[in-house]
């Protein structure tokens, strides 16, 4: 029944949001809560093993898949310094203003840890239509500091469970673990994974690859207690740059439109499940009254609204002290885009996961302000999501963002290469697969045709004109075609296994016309 009702509710906010112009998260975190108010799921509770192990590395492989590794090159010191260095300052201003609260100390460190990282999800639902560089930073950010994060949840909750304090050589040495042996992870899993597809030509069993693919090198990172999180994110962007040369079309179909469907289907579900804790949270507030609570939380939450801004604002003028290179003066960014960065500092269910996560009882004793950590974890979620994200649209269009017009440059360029290195290898083709001068007569017109299109619309600016109207022609001629193969199969002229062969030749040919929807 709770599948029915997640995946009711993902279809029916999605839609709603996508009508009414409501940031989807926003709106399903806000039906979840409804639906916890209703009896029979109203006990629901969002198990921490489910995110960390089931839910996660599905979105951040989908994530990595399809991000810029050329702009996190590109971009690395400030991806690190988002993802490392502002995680670690995030969990020191939250404990210190948690402690300064009458918060215990230990309790305030795990706090710290909880909310330190942003959310890939919310990310990747509500930080759309960005120039590319910054989405991909913001992208990166999300999936990179999640490891760091995690690694200082675990030091914390052994304070809390009364362990020793680490040096900073010990916590050095445990991060530096647990990146290095996730990037291991990740390489040695993804590495198997293109050896394999290599030899696999079959859209299935690669297909079943795909699938295994991220949590194969989560669980393998675990196991050697190093960040499964940046495992999954390196296998996701080595299968990225590998793909093209190892994955044929028919899987790469197959492999795309199931991940776009499932993780549509995960991140929804997971925000309504976020959503569905938030009542449970407020009711388990006891051990401070629920006055002081909304204190502290709401203290907490602009402390780690703050932090972020001050950082984003503050950080690029230190770094140009350091810096002073021709490419680095070039990279800068204004104030208005620092803002936009710092509003979509999301928090998500990896926070709530981990504040879930957090032990009943340490030595025997229960951890008495397990209960506040969660309140305030799911408090700073809401309230950031809520303002944060039914602002985010007009802050982007105060800043001029307009979204990524190099790309559009770097299709028509690409296309026109492509095309050309087609033409050149033509006649080695034609005499390879025995074709005769009128074949390969035809296929160089088509093919010079749609290149003087690309290169007249790229000279005037705009889009092709004639192959706009010759486009929708062949879409049209395309929907006679499939309803006439529709009418045979319902007059019983043709079998089902016949239109679906038949329908899947035309359906190709119109992805191929409508082209690529642009990422998101």
């Amino acid at each position: 029944m709770l599948l029915v009702v997640l995946a009711v509710t993902v279809i029916v906010g999605t839609t709603i949001g996508g009508r009414y112009r409501v940031a989807p998260p926003v709106l399903l975190i806000g039906m979840g809560a409804l639906l916890a108010l209703i009896p029979p799921l109203s006990h629901v509770v969002l198990q921490p093993e489910v995110v960390l192990v089931l839910f996660l590395p599905a979105i951040l492989y989908r994530e990595a898949l399809t991000t810029s590794l050329r702009e996190i090159r590109a971009n690395l010191v400030v991806i690190s310094l988002l993802a490392v260095v502002l995680v670690g300052l995030t969990m020191l201003t939250v404990s210190f203003a948690a402690q300064a609260l009458g918060v215990n100390p230990a309790a305030a460190w795990v706090l710290g840890a909880v909310l330190a990282p942003t959310d890939a999800a919310a990310v990747s639902g509500l930080a759309k239509r960005m120039p590319r560089r910054l989405l991909t930073t913001l992208h990166a950010e999300s999936l990179i500091n999640d490891g760091t994060a995690l690694v200082l949840f675990s030091v914390t909750v052994g304070l809390l469970a009364g362990g020793t304090v680490p040096s900073a050589l010990e916590l050095a040495g445990e991060f530096s673990l647990s990146f290095v042996g996730g990037i291991v992870a990740g390489l040695v899993v993804s590495g198997l994974v293109v050896l394999a597809r290599r030899r696999i030509d079959d859209p299935m069993r690669e297909g079943a690859l795909s699938v295994l693919t991220p949590f194969a090198a989560f669980l393998l990172a675990e196991q050697a207690h190093a960040s499964g999180v940046l495992a999954v994110v390196v296998a996701g962007l080595v299968l990225s740059y590998a793909g093209p040369r190892v994955i044929r079309a028919r899987s790469r179909l197959v492999a795309f439109s199931f991940w776009d469907l499932s993780t549509f289907l995960i991140n929804g579900a997971l925000f309504v499940l976020l959503g569905m804790q938030i009542p449970r949270a407020i009711r388990s507030v006891t051990s401070v009254s629920f006055g002081r609570a909304a204190v502290i939380a709401t203290v907490v939450t602009l402390v780690v609204v703050l932090t972020r801004g001050a950082w984003i604002l503050l950080s690029p003028y230190a770094l140009r002290a350091v810096d002073r290179r021709e490419s680095q003066r070039a990279a800068r960014v204004g104030y208005r885009i620092r803002i936009v960065a710092t509003w979509t500092g999301f928090r998500g269910a990896v926070s709530l996961a981990a504040a879930l996560a957090v032990p009943l009882t340490a030595h025997g004793h229960q951890v008495l302000e397990r209960d506040l950590i969660i309140f305030c974890t799911a408090t700073a979620i809401l309230a950031i999501m809520l303002v944060q994200g039914t602002t985010l649209p007009l802050i982007i269009r105060w800043a001029g963002l307009t979204g990524d017009p190099k790309r559009f440059e770097e299709v028509r360029r690409a296309r026109v290469r492509a095309g050309q290195a087609g033409l050149s290898a033509l006649p080695e083709i034609a005499a390879r697969v025995g074709a005769d001068d009128d074949v390969a007569g035809r296929v160089r017109t088509d093919y010079e045709a749609l290149l003087e299109d690309i290169q007249s619309a790229e000279q005037e600016g705009g889009p092709p004109r004639a192959s706009e109207r010759e486009r929708q022609l062949r879409l049209g001629l395309i929907e006679h075609k499939r309803r006439e193969i529709t009418r045979m199969r319902d007059a019983n002229e043709i079998d089902d296994v016949v239109l679906r062969d038949l329908q899947a030749a035309l359906d190709i040919e119109e992805i191929r016309l409508l082209g690529p929807e642009a990422p998101q």
